[in-house]
């Protein structure tokens, strides 16, 4: 095979493959745009040839795994290709290959498979290849040579091979849907019996693969196959158990019914991996640190037991032993904390990542999943063992009991609601308690229910819980007047202004006492943050605190300049803002000036910092949009130092990409959400500003309207279409006829490609509220035809979309189609908001439309 590839080609790029893993950035980055540049869009054939010959021949082992890991990489790349390139442009480098060089390509990839000794490499090979297949079959072509190659590794007597044929076949289950599925259940029942854990485990995640993937007559027929898997767990070795059970996992998630003859074996079974053998006295429940060295065959179980609880609610409830036995595992998982007798939890800061504690962590995340999946049916059996755990001698037990009650509270909050007063008679004594993690727990148990409850709890137990919120913001222990900050936080979240007023006293006592004995930052950043929720739940009563929160806040603001302050700026910021909204313009006035001339310094600075940017300029952005709303018009002065940032933050990326998990990729996701909150932030100053706002609609326009089609945030979208008739409404002395031709066709033009139903409501109403501001008689009859028109062609799609439904839940009437069912009423659910928005428009331009409904 060397033949297919020139030795001056394999020369050449032998050097630039070299220069590509070397440390030397300059080097590297020379290869990679000689690797671009001259080889890939001149010759990408060639390229793609002679790293498959690198992968088999390369006399150095990582350069073979490299050049399999590159070749995957750059095949199936999109790239824009220059002029005369044989490669269509946007598209794969694959595409533009001709057949000939493709078939050399997976020869070697085979030949690689089937020679390389070096078990970390040939699976780099087998990733390439299988990528090879998958795209190949995603093009209509499939790979023969590679199932006749894969079958006949099925019945090698080299256990290698056999491990080689299912790890092919779990990676791409299509090499052998085509075959009998008999045949298929056949080949895996005996890999799953293989003679290797390897193999074994390989044919495990080939099973759940097939599984997945077939059609129903190949699940029906192939569900004989979940005993011979789950019958490969119990004999494991300790240290494959893991592997094992997360091969179960996916197939747990999309076909979970597979799993409910053997449910009542696996909720016997998987505790066994789930809960702790102590190494310590059985008689003593206290947990010790050399008991909670991490396992993550626990993780994985408790995983695999979750994920079927979730997809198959009905059947586990079914299974008398499941919830039971689940919700026992997590009470005694959420209790192994270790006993703290060095003071560490106490000394740590809670902000930093690693605080929280692993196991309960995980039990706490896993109750809480169980409780929206089942419901109300886990609250018996919860409440029959937690009263018992909050008495227990046992710190940990009482910490885990009151975990357990905040965990299941979201998915049982209209339950939980019924008996809300017992509930919080059994959290209330534990505010007292002499260990800080229980009253940490109990703070932390009232700040979830605040959340989870919708309101009720602010509103009908104020009088009970706001004393024990206060109790703990005086506690001596940093740890437990911070959580007792977070949990005002939320309780003022949803707390009227009577539910607060007659506790501000003695909040804003025990806040600034905080802030003048603090010497830790996670203190001082709490302390801001709760008095600004306080501020924005009091309005008015907070008045009399006003001048000194106030001034310190602008003291903290010109003094905390230093590199490890900034956070603490922001917060400080964020507080002086809701406090100034709270109180009010008429007494804010006479701050304003110096304030924002505050602010501007601060933006100057950091503006001068380039690593200094990023968070403080959004925090300030924020700010500015808070004092606009408190003044309203008085702010229009700002708008020329303001307004151009803040244009500049929210101008749309006209580079989209798709992003996965990395660091790059996440910072993407970052900049998405800062967009999305500068579009929010000019709603609220358009809003605020109203006519004053006028000079700046039309820059604005520029940027709201490209990002009614911003595919990547919803937020965006959303606030695009909220601004639109804000705009209309701030800019009628500015905008021309023209103007309101490019505004409604733009509208209508999103509407038109608009497949998101939920999106396609907030459209119409944007159109709805965009006429409803302008004149009498303001909307051209041109304009109002096409959006008739436009209305009309969505109708009929929607109709389209609901006789489909019915059509297959009529075709399907004999089968547990109820999770589709679901699926299909909440879709028309939200079909039902956009309808509603149709109504109101077509009323407005054509009241005796023969669409409505009189």
């Amino acid at each position: 095979m060397e033949a297919h590839v020139a030795p001056d080609v394999l020369s050449k790029l032998s050097q630039v493959l070299s220069n590509l893993v070397l440390g030397d950035n300059e080097l590297r980055r020379n290869a990679e745009k000689a690797l671009y540049d001259e080889w890939l869009a001149k010759d990408p054939g060639n390229v793609l040839m002679a790293l498959a010959w690198f992968a088999r021949q390369s006399p150095d082992v990582h350069m073979r795994g490299f050049c399999a890991v590159l070749l995957r990489r750059l095949a199936f790349r999109t790239i824009n290709a220059p002029s005369g390139s044989r490669i269509p442009n946007n598209s794969a480098i694959y595409d533009g290959l001709p057949v000939s060089t493709i078939k050399i390509i997976e020869a070697f990839l085979l030949d690689c498979i089937a020679n390389e000794t070096e078990t970390s490499t040939r699976n780099k090979v087998i990733d390439t290849a299988t990528v090879f297949a998958e795209e190949s079959f995603n093009r209509h072509r499939p790979w023969p040579e590679m199932q006749a190659f894969a079958a006949q590794y099925t019945t090698s007597q080299n256990p290698v091979h056999r491990e080689i044929a299912f790890q092919i076949f779990a990676y791409v289950p299509r090499l052998i849907l085509d075959q009998p599925v008999n045949a298929i259940i056949g080949v895996l029942e005996r890999g799953l019996a293989g003679e290797t854990i390897p193999i074994q485990l390989n044919a495990l995640k080939a099973s759940s693969a097939f599984l997945t993937t077939t059609d129903k007559d190949g699940k029906e027929r192939g569900a004989n196959l979940i005993a011979p898997m789950l019958n490969t767990l119990p004999p494991l070795p300790k240290d494959s158990q893991e592997a094992f059970l997360q091969a179960l996992i996916p197939l747990a998630s999309t076909d979970p019914q597979l799993f409910r003859p053997h449910l009542t074996s696996l909720i016997s079974f998987l505790p066994t991996l789930i809960t702790r053998a102590p190494s310590h006295d059985s008689s003593s429940l206290a947990v010790h640190a050399a008991d909670l060295d991490e396992d993550p065959t626990r993780y994985a179980a408790l995983e695999l037991l979750i994920s079927i609880t979730e997809n198959d609610s009905k059947a586990v409830q079914a299974c008398s032993e499941w919830v039971p036995t689940l919700v026992q595992c997590c009470l005694q998982g959420l209790a192994e904390i270790y006993d703290d007798v060095d003071g560490d939890w106490l000394n740590r800061d809670p902000t930093v990542e690693g605080d929280e504690d692993g196991y309960p962590t995980a039990f706490e995340q896993a109750l809480d999943r169980a409780a929206v999946s089942v419901g109300a049916s886990i609250l018996p059996v919860t409440f029959q063992v937690v009263p018992a755990m909050l008495n227990s001698p046992i710190w940990q037990q009482r910490h885990a009991g009151l975990m357990a009650i905040c965990s299941v509270a979201e998915g049982t909050a209209e339950f939980m609601e019924k008996d809300l007063g017992s509930v919080i008679n059994l959290i209330v004594p534990l505010f007292n308690d002499p260990h800080p993690r229980v009253r940490t727990g109990a703070c932390h148990c009232v700040g979830v229910l605040c959340s989870d409850l919708g309101e009720v709890l602010q509103q009908d137990y104020s009088g009970i819980i706001m004393p024990a919120l206060i109790l703990a913001l005086n506690a001596p222990e940093p740890r437990v007047h911070t959580h007792a900050g977070a949990a005002l936080v939320n309780f003022c979240h949803g707390a009227s202004e009577e539910a607060v007023k007659p506790y501000l006293q003695d909040i804003v006592r025990a806040i600034l006492e905080i802030l003048n004995a603090s010497q830790k930052s996670y203190e001082q950043h709490q302390a801001f943050t709760t008095l600004a929720m306080v501020a924005d739940a009091a309005r008015t009563s907070f008045l009399p605190f006003y001048p000194s929160i106030f001034g310190m806040a602008k003291d903290v603001l010109r003094k905390a300049a230093s590199k490890s302050q900034r956070p603490l700026r922001c917060r400080v910021m964020e507080c002086a803002a809701l406090v100034a909204c709270a109180v009010g313009k008429k007494t804010f006035k006479a701050d304003v000036a110096e304030f924002m001339n505050l602010l501007f310094e601060i933006e100057d600075s950091a503006r001068s910092d380039p690593d200094e940017e990023n968070e403080i300029l959004t925090y300030l952005l924020s700010t500015y949009a808070k004092v606009a709303s408190t003044l309203g018009a008085s702010f229009a002065p700002y708008l020329p130092r303001v307004m151009p940032q803040l244009l500049s933050a929210a101008a749309t990326k006209q580079e989209m990409k798709e992003y996965s998990d990395d660091e790059e990729d996440m910072d993407e996701k970052g900049d998405y959400i800062n967009l999305a909150e500068a579009f929010e932030h000019l709603v609220v100053i358009s809003s605020s500003l109203k006519d004053a706002y006028a000079d700046w609609v039309k820059p604005t326009l520029e940027i709201s309207l490209p990002g009614l089609k911003f595919f990547w945030h919803e937020g965006v979208r959303e606030s695009s279409a909220m601004l639109v008739p804000m705009l209309l409404a701030c800019g009628k002395s500015v905008l021309t006829a023209t103007d309101l031709q490019t505004i409604f066709r733009t509208l209508l033009a999103a509407i038109g490609e608009e497949g998101d139903t939920g999106y396609l409501a907030s459209l119409y109403k944007s159109v709805v509220d965009s006429i409803l501001v302008l004149p009498s008689k303001g909307l051209p009859v041109d304009l109002a035809n096409d959006i008739v028109a436009t209305v009309q062609r969505k109708l009929q799609s929607l109709a389209q979309k609901r006789k489909r439904r019915a059509e297959y839940l009529l075709a399907h009437a004999s089968e547990d189609v109820e999770e589709e069912r679901e699926g299909m009423a909440l879709e028309e659910e939200m079909e039902d908001f956009v309808l509603d928005e149709v109504g109101r428009l077509l009323r407005l331009l054509d009241p005796n439309h023969p669409y409505l409904i009189m």
